[in-house]
């Protein structure tokens, strides 16, 4: 009884309308898929029947239109327009519902006639452009307007590193051009990847690709780390795509994919890829995507036609002759064009008589003038009514409108799966540019794979890497004890330098040592100072002399220590490795001479890195990878760099690598030789041997564990004491024992001795049975001389006898005359010590020599 009554009542105002309204023709275009061509007929008929029942609307709409919806067909289209223009009565308007092709001939061919053209199934951005389509008017929002819905989603849920993966067409291209434009004024939004996806390229082989092939897109997703994925293509590109996201798993908790949605139902049946279905549904569920809104965000808000959309829904749900097509969708749009027309009419009648312009348009004079063309135009941009879409207002001619957000959800029942897409958001316009983001009224909440959003990155948690100052307290007193450690062997140097010991093992060049092993302490001390330990007092140039400092006090060190050793090695594989050589004395200031031009090539080389390409403190990251996949810790250290630190660390190790080489070969040539008393040389060797292990092992560990500041830190700092300490103890302890035996320098130097308890080559054995031989005659003479000498001394100490005796009768007579003696003493009781020889090169090459003969 109640419908009967709607009716009675909805037929009463339309007879009253018909008496009187004003009758306005239109042309009608709508073109069909092969599902439906019927729907845009219906829709049309409810609109301008409930509109006749709207009080004070007396413009009545009369759309001329064929029976059936017609192809997409650009020409078919085309002939159609030009066949109704030249209808009488004249349209003063073109209403369609086609698709793009169509629509974009009729909207040119509109242009020339300045006749209206609106549109309200057509998206795409491709109709922006109003100097080709200067007359068209869109009652549903263009693609562009999806970013900013995009944008909010984006910020809400903190995600703003993204890539963008389009369909390599201009329709799909513009709205990321201007979605990126959008960004812009925002740093930190961080497009990490804009990939344009061809037709052509989807069946591409490996060796075969182009810039635009869809499985590079998906290496540079993999390779960047790109979770959020924005996606700007067709129902068709979109199986591709996620046929290839399930390849590449590239789905689930750690990504989420946001595309522009589709307004054909069940899309993802249209499979004709490599991928089946249930794979394409896999990848697909969870998937945002974002859609004109179908009807407004406040269903119960009357519009002008005094209708609102919660009605306008429930009469296309139970008035008959009407079931939803594929299409269906945009049946609001439609009702809303409709609605647009008839206020824009009637306001353009009022506008008219006010200016005293005829309205009489059936006159073919009046119908060609371009005034009310021009100012109906006018009128629509210039609308804000209220319509079952929502509010209804435009820029430019294109219609600013809500956007929904939504979420695809596959779900599992029995054996197959049901798809079902919820509205999450609405993003609501305030104005042109302003939109807010509200809830859905349905409040269901968003689904995640996980337990929240994905991360948009790997989560990078940054520390500072800094050397404890434990650590450092510990090291620092380790070193200083060394120091320490090494000014007591100087002093001990110094006081006991006139001991025949310590005179024979050259004295300064044992301060060298010293003076090298303290430079290398003190660079343990600067290793470990950066600008956490400094404070308020670091600052850029503070750290830069640190960086250099370090360089210039451990290489000087190493090169005035090791030198020394050095030398001090080669004085002795000097003397002792080649018998037949002709010998002389080895001073001391050869060796100074020699650990000068070590320290000189060694300045010149860091003077050079000092000017030419300086050391400077930077900060660097090294990433440690933690159990969550979406968290890693980057460790933040200060390390001192130079542009082309490698090239001159590598001429330094070359330089010091080959000294070590040669000082090895001197060690191991004289391992045999023990003297000591002479320039140390067992514990030399031992030292030289010491020296190129442990800086060897700290170049290896300092490149293996750079990324690792303490503990490189404590590593190289402990190889650094070991090697300097050991050092100082081969070279000191023993002469420290010897003083304590012999404090006042009473024994007398040893004879050299060789050892030969291990094998020896035959070259060898022959030059050390030569020396033992001639040791032995020299032995056998030098015993001869001195049974010789003792007869002269037995024969004398008679003759004296004798002369003590004369000398004694003398005295007693006194009555005697005087006598004048005297006393002769030979030559050959005039005896030469060896121990006068002190000096230790000439003591050594006069015995030698002795053994020579």
């Amino acid at each position: 009884m109640r419908y009967c009554s709607y009716f009675v009542i909805f037929y009463f105002f339309l007879f009253i309308n018909l008496i009187t309204s004003k009758q306005i023709p239109l042309i009608g275009l709508f073109t069909s898929d092969n599902n439906n061509n019927r729907s845009s007929t219906f829709i049309i008929d409810y609109a301008l029947n409930h509109l006749k029942t709207v009080q004070n609307l007396t413009t009545e709409l009369f759309i001329q239109h064929s029976e059936q919806d017609i192809p997409c067909d650009m020409a078919i289209g085309t002939k159609m327009v030009f066949d109704m223009i030249s209808r009488r009565p004249r349209p003063l308007a073109i209403f369609s519902g086609s698709c793009q092709t169509v629509a974009s001939a009729i909207a040119e061919t509109a242009g020339i006639y300045d006749m209206t053209f609106i549109i309200y199934s057509e998206t795409s951005s491709l109709f922006t452009a109003r100097e080709k389509y200067p007359s068209l008017i869109r009652t549903v929002p263009d693609d562009s307007q999806h970013n900013i819905a995009r944008k909010l989603l984006l910020k809400k849920y903190n995600w703003r590193r993204f890539g963008i993966l389009y369909q390599y067409e201009r329709q799909y291209t513009m709205p990321v051009t201007r979605f990126n434009d959008l960004l812009q004024d925002d740093i930190e939004w961080e497009n990490a990847l804009s990939k344009g996806i061809s037709f052509n390229d989807l069946d591409e082989t490996q060796g075969n690709r182009t810039r635009n092939s869809l499985k590079d897109a998906f290496d540079e997703i993999q390779r960047n780390n790109i979770r959020i994925i924005l996606g700007n293509f067709n129902s068709t590109m979109a199986i591709r795509i996620f046929c290839e996201a399930f390849r590449y798993n590239l789905y689930g908790s750690r990504f989420q994919w946001i595309i522009v949605g589709y307004y054909e139902s069940e899309w993802w049946l249209k499979n004709s890829g490599p991928c089946n279905t249930s794979e394409i549904l896999q990848a697909l569920n969870g998937t945002l995507q974002t859609r004109v809104a179908e009807f407004g965000y406040n269903m119960n808000s009357r519009t002008m036609a005094d209708l609102t959309a919660a009605q306008f829904q429930f009469d296309l749900k139970y008035l008959t002759n009407f079931s939803y097509q594929s299409n269906s969708y945009f049946i609001g749009y439609k009702f809303d064009a409709i609605l647009i027309l008839t206020f824009a009419f009637e306001k353009l009648e009022q506008t008219l008589l006010k200016k005293n312009y005829s309205t009489n348009f059936s006159i073919d004079s009046i119908w060609r003038q371009t005034y009310w063309r021009i100012e109906l135009l006018n009128i629509i941009k210039n609308l804000d009514i209220q319509g079952v879409t929502g509010r209804i207002h435009f820029n430019n001619g294109d219609r600013i409108g809500e956007i929904v957000i939504e979420q695809i959800l596959v779900s599992h029942r029995r054996k197959s799966k049901i798809v079902d897409i919820i509205k999450l958001f609405v993003a609501l316009p305030t104005n042109q540019s302003t939109y807010i983001l509200l809830p859905a009224k349905n409040e269901r909440n968003i689904t995640w794979h996980g337990h929240g959003p994905p991360n948009d990155r790997i989560k990078r948690i940054e520390r500072d890497q800094r050397i404890s100052i434990l650590t450092y307290t510990i090291m620092a007193t380790i070193s200083g004890t060394g120091i320490f450690l090494a000014i007591c062997f100087f002093v001990f140097n110094i006081v006991f330098r006139t001991h025949r010991f310590i005179r024979m093992s050259s004295p300064q060049i044992n301060n060298l040592i010293i003076a090298g092993c303290i430079l290398s302490y003190i660079s343990v001390l600067l290793m470990g100072i950066d600008s956490t330990l400094l404070g308020k007092r670091s600052s850029e140039s503070t750290m830069n002399f640190i960086c250099a400092a370090r360089v210039w006090t451990l290489s000087i060190g190493f090169t005035i220590s090791f030198g020394a050793i050095f030398s001090k090695t080669w004085r002795v594989h000097t003397i002792f490795t080649n018998v037949n050589a002709s010998k002389r004395a080895v001073k001391d200031y050869r060796l100074f001479i020699f650990v000068g031009i070590l320290f000189a090539i060694d300045t010149v080389l860091l003077t050079a890195w000092q000017i030419v390409d300086p050391l400077k403190m930077f900060k660097n990251i090294s990433q440690k990878q933690t159990q969550d996949e979406d968290i890693v810790i980057l460790w933040i250290y200060e390390e001192c760099r130079s542009n082309r630190r490698s090239i001159w660390i590598t001429m330094q190790s070359i330089y010091k690598g080959v000294l070590m080489v040669v000082a090895s070969r001197f060690a191991w040539a004289t391992r045999n030789v023990h003297i000591v008393a002479l320039n140390d040389s067992k514990y030399v060797g031992i030292s030289l041997y010491n020296v190129v292990l442990l800086s060897t092992t700290t170049a290896v560990v300092g490149y293996f564990l750079r990324d690792q500041h303490e503990r490189s830190y404590i590593l190289t700092s402990i190889f650094i004491l070991l090697c300097v300490t050991i050092t100082l103890c081969l070279v000191f302890v023993p002469k420290v024992r010897e003083v304590a035996k012999d404090p006042r320098s009473r024994a007398k130097p040893q004879r050299p001795i060789i050892s030969t308890v291990r094998t020896k080559s035959p070259q060898i054995k022959i030059q050390e049975k030569h020396i033992l031989t001639n040791y032995n005659r020299q032995f056998i003479s030098k015993i001869k001389q001195l049974t010789d000498q003792n007869d002269i001394l037995k024969s004398n100490a008679i003759k004296c006898d004798e002369l003590i005796s004369k000398l004694l009768s003398a005295l007693e007579d006194t009555s005697s005359k005087q006598h004048q003696f005297e006393i002769f003493i030979p030559s050959s009781m005039i005896l030469n010590d060896d121990t006068t020889n002190t000096h230790e090169s000439e003591w050594l090459f006069e015995n030698e020599n002795q053994m020579k003969n």
